[in-house]
């Protein structure tokens, strides 16, 4: 008997229907609070800064998600949960799960 090479079945409807909701590449929620953010800044410092501020933010965010489409919100969890220690600067970005 032949052994055979099994091949994962992607279902591509499935994947669809279970990531967040898109726009422009980042999160929607992500991208009306980088359009919201902006705007203020633009109506309160009475200058067309903020749009470059949108641009870059946009980018950075659209790097971001890449892997990962809800990453704020991974990050956002992960710092309330596990916040920053009193001894940071002492032990720096130390990782005791790290495989040498």
């Amino acid at each position: 008997m032949k052994d055979q090479i099994y091949q994962t079945e992607i279902d591509e409807l499935a994947m669809g229907l279970t990531r967040s909701p898109m726009f422009m590449g980042i999160n929607l929620r992500v991208f009306f609070a980088n359009t919201m953010f902006c705007t203020l800044i633009c109506i309160d410092a009475k200058t067309l800064l903020g749009i470059p501020l949108f641009v870059m933010l946009h980018l950075m965010a659209a790097k971001f998600s890449v892997n990962e489409p809800n990453f704020i919100y991974i990050w956002s969890k992960s710092f309330f949960k596990t916040p920053p220690t009193l001894n940071y600067k002492f032990w720096g970005k130390t990782n005791s799960y790290q495989v040498r």
